[in-house]
């Protein structure tokens, strides 16, 4: 195939691609309320762009990503509300409320022209790379599986369709490396690996360990090939200083000391651990096996199998190449092993890129073979097809069959595997179809249950913002409907773990997302007994009177 026709299909199937995975993500945009640090990465992006001396969340991120994120809400101008006691305060999760909530642009047109704007952007960057680099390792066949691969992939279409670091933080990760992939290296790869080094690290601060990695990487690389030439010190010294202006940009040219500051404080909090699931095990420092169950799970099948099997292929011939595909992604998977923050499978995202230009390659593998390795490719293709089509638009609660599809992934993990808060507006499309009654509700978010129209008692909400409810009084209640989150009812974030675990043994009259449960305890004596000594034991008596559930 000449140069023309490569470009011309390379150009098609990378704008088909695209398309799928915007429209796939836009779908999932509109289904989902403000996840739980949302507001905080929205408002804190905007905080940049409004010319705060620091961003709001200079001490947890880096401002790039969220910034980036924000950008469209430059042109919509929201209050900034800088003279609030809560920014004054930085009390993070009160001003992203504030900001969300009290402004005088809509909530859902701040958050989701944002959201928007970081899936197109994100998928722009991450789509182009791998097909690319997929391209060049394996053909028009892997080309065209990696479109494929790439716009059916839940966690990179839901992580890319939220406002936070994650995908800014997978993107530039990502991108350095491909970049470094290219042979012979000419002196604007080492610029652009350079600049994408640089606006990694100031989009998250895991990605310190990305210089490190490239100099791990190019003498390994090296010696891979005797290479007899000097070291790079050139190439190498214009990258660094690229990275450095582009850090330095980032923080818009003034003191990088908050850039030190936030990272010293981001790696003091993660070593302290946070609340861990799976299945049905509660831990602060979490487990070896966590990731790779969480990649096993929240990974489509067809996915991890040709993604091992392009894996095995490149490790019985391996090459230079390979190596740059290869090595960045073990090396990221086996930081995060040593991590006790273990809350979602986005701290692995960075590796999912390269999973898909493996699994691409495997199943070009396949589609030269012919016969029934072509049958076997095909039918992988289908099933990813299927599976993607089945749990649209609720990619964040996305889970393949090992974990029993999505309506088992609350037994395996929980938090933003599953349960970020998203769910709200699929609860209120249900609550409207019973004719909206009040409902008691154990809720796991930032999100604000009544901006959509949910009158509810609150009762266990796990939340940074106090959320008081608006339900009529308990007693004018018809029906007593009893909505937990997913992440609650594993009873993540409680002292006693197992509070909702009765729970578990009753089926739900409908499940929201995949991420809410509700129950109808109307007519379940012992149900409705259970939760009173729940809620007296937990120092609410007055409402389980009020509910009926116990007599004073």
């Amino acid at each position: 195939m000449d140069k023309t026709r490569e470009r011309a299909l390379f150009a098609g199937v990378f704008i088909a691609s695209w398309a799928v995975f915007i429209a796939l993500g836009a779908g999932f945009i509109r289904s989902a309320a403000p996840t739980y640090d949302e507001p905080v990465h929205l408002a804190s992006g905007y905080s940049v762009w409004a010319g705060a001396l620091e961003s709001l969340n200079y001490k947890n991120h880096p401002p790039f990503g969220e910034a980036w994120d924000a950008l469209p809400l430059v042109f919509l101008k929201p209050l900034t509300f800088f003279s609030s006691p809560d920014w004054m305060a930085r009390r993070l999760y009160h001003y992203g409320d504030l900001f969300l909530y009290k402004n005088i642009v809509p909530a859902n047109r701040l958050m989701n022209d944002a959201r928007l704007w970081s899936l197109i952007s994100w998928g722009a960057l991450l789509g182009f790379a791998i097909l690319e680099w997929s391209f060049r390792l394996g053909g028009t066949e892997a080309l065209v599986f990696a479109g494929l691969l790439f716009a059916l992939c839940p966690p990179l279409i839901s992580n890319a369709a939220l406002v936070t670091t994650d995908a800014p933080a997978a993107a530039f990760y990502f991108l350095t490396f491909w970049v470094l992939s290219f042979s012979p290296r000419r002196f604007w790869h080492w610029i652009l690996a350079g600049a994408c080094a640089g606006f990694g690290l100031a989009s998250k601060f895991s990605l310190v360990a990305v210089p490190p990695l490239v100099l791990i990487g190019v003498l390994t690389e090296m010696r891979i090939r005797c290479d007899e030439k000097k070291f790079p010190s050139a190439g190498l010294s214009v990258m660094a200083a690229t990275a450095f202006f582009s850090l330095w940009a980032a923080y818009r040219f003034g003191d990088l000391g908050q850039y030190w500051t936030g990272l010293y404080a981001t790696f003091s909090r993660l070593n302290n651990g946070r609340p861990t699931f799976l299945l049905g095990a509660f831990s602060m420092t979490g487990w070896w096996l966590y990731f790779p169950a969480a990649l096993l799970v929240k990974t489509p099948l067809p996915e991890l199998v040709m993604g091992a099997l392009g894996t095995v292929l490149w490790l019985r011939r391996p090459s230079v190449n390979r190596f740059w595909v290869l090595m960045p992604a073990a090396a990221y998977f086996c930081a995060a092993e040593f991590s006790k923050t273990q809350i979602g499978c986005r701290y692995i995202l960075p590796v999912y890129p390269f999973l898909l230009v493996a699994a691409a390659y495997g199943a070009a593998w396949l589609w030269r073979r012919a016969g029934a390795f072509r049958w076997a490719a095909a039918g992988l293709c289908a099933w990813l097809v299927f599976g993607a089509a089945r749990v649209y638009p609720f990619y964040l609660s996305y889970f393949n069959e090992i974990a029993g599809g999505s309506a088992g992934g609350y037994r395996w993990l929980a938090d933003s595997n599953l349960d970020w808060g998203q769910a709200l507006p699929a609860l209120a499309g249900y609550l409207r179809s019973r004719g909206n009654p009040p409902i008691v509700f154990s809720y796991f978010g930032s999100a604000d249950p009544a901006h959509y129209g949910i009158r509810y008692v609150p009762f266990g909400i796990v939340s940074n913002v106090e959320r008081l409810g608006d339900a009529p009084p308990p007693l004018r209640m018809k029906a007593l409907l009893l909505a937990v989150s997913a992440t609650n009812l594993d009873g993540v974030y409680y002292r006693d773990h197992a509070v909702f675990s009765w729970l578990k043994r009753k089926t739900p009259v409908f499940v929201a997302g995949h991420a809410i449960f509700v129950y109808d305890l109307s007519g379940d004596a012992s149900a409705r007994a259970r939760l009173g000594r729940i809620l007296s034991g937990n120092g609410d008596g007055r409402l389980a009177e009020a509910l009926g559930l116990i007599h004073g």
